[in-house]
């Protein structure tokens, strides 16, 4: 029995790599899907493991790296994008209700066939490049940036690309390079500047509007899944409906980060004359902060501690405790059943 399963997945996958296009097969990473899915398991390996190995360690400054790594993304991304779009005027235009693969899949001779593929195969490569965005939140000790949303995007968008590149290299699929590309640079532009320092946090008030610009281009692929099967374009709808229910998962786990950031999170006035750190980093003297591995001012998992501290003094609320204590100049008074603290 377990030998005709297996038996019949080898059909399949035979009778399925049989569609494929051809050409690809000279790029790196795109005769089969092995070397991709051993990237995907070596990223989801080192997600598991990384922030475990670098428990005794301290976090590394990578600023001038990460600056770096940044802006390079910023160039790859525009790279990809605007040459997404040359591709498409090589190509006489893109249509919005129905583009088919003949378009763009011509004979051997045409340049237009090969400038695409060139973008298309970047595109692909660009997301396991992506990865290091993880290595560098777990070389940081920035566990907490490691998110279900940060880690299924990153490995989903790797397969996802590289099966687009594999069987529909062109038609309505010229959209996604075009506008993801775009919102990564973008996206590369924000975090690059951040990585900068302090100086730069008064520049970057748009972030909320960073995350609406994410979400937005789902709602564009989203509708042009709509289109592609309303308009019965010839265009594989194997691939429109994965991609749909794939871009729906997607575009939820935005909007729920968005009303968990910006909806939802209770908006703290800073002091008269102070300014909010985060990160542990204090403005002015004064700070309201998280903080890990034994650090004054945080949050603590087992006591559920929320601390704020101002000039030496501090007040603290716990809920395990049910104490509330106030700190001024070493003298403590609490309240509940708390013990006193010397």
């Amino acid at each position: 029995m377990t030998s005709l399963s297996l038996e019949n997945l080898r059909k399949l996958y035979n009778q399925t790599m049989a569609q494929a296009d051809p050409r690809c097969d000279s790029y790196p990473f795109m005769d089969s899907p092995d070397k991709m899915l051993a990237m995907i398991g070596l990223y989801l390996f080192i997600v598991w493991q990384g922030p475990k190995l670098m428990v005794p360690y301290k976090p590394w400054d990578l600023k001038n790296t990460i600056i770096g790594y940044n802006f390079a993304m910023v160039i790859l991304s525009l790279y990809i994008s605007v040459g997404t779009v040359v591709g498409i005027y090589k190509a006489g235009g893109y249509s919005v209700l129905c583009d088919s693969l003949d378009k763009y899949q011509v004979n051997e001779n045409n340049e237009t066939e090969y400038h695409y593929m060139n973008i298309g195969w970047l595109f692909f490569i660009s997301k396991p490049i992506e990865f290091f965005d993880t290595v560098f939140f777990i070389l940081r000790k920035k566990n907490s940036q490691i998110t279900f949303l940060h880690v299924y995007h990153h490995a989903t968008m790797t397969v996802f690309t590289w099966l687009g590149l594999k069987f529909l290299p062109g038609g309505t699929n010229v959209i996604y390079p075009l506008i993801n590309s775009f919102v990564h640079a973008v996206m590369y532009t924000y975090y690059g500047l951040s990585a900068c320092g302090p100086s730069m946090r008064k520049y970057l008030w748009w972030k909320k509007y960073l995350t609406k610009l994410q979400i937005s281009q789902f709602v564009i692929f989203l509708t042009q899944g709509v289109i592609n099967v309303m308009y019965d374009c010839p265009f594989p709808k194997i691939f429109v409906y994965a991609v749909y229910i794939y871009t729906f998962s997607i575009l939820l786990l935005f909007i729920n980060f968005y009303v968990k950031a910006y909806i939802k999170s209770p908006s703290q006035k800073p002091l008269k004359g102070t300014n909010a750190a985060k990160n542990g980093s204090a403005q002015n003297g004064e700070a309201i902060a998280c903080a890990q591995n034994g650090e004054a001012v945080g949050h603590v998992n087992n006591g559920e501690a929320i601390a704020r501290a101002k000039n030496g003094g501090a007040i603290t609320r716990a809920k395990n405790g049910e104490a509330k204590a106030r700190a001024k100049n070493g003298e403590i008074s609490a309240k509940g059943d708390s013990k006193k603290i010397k």
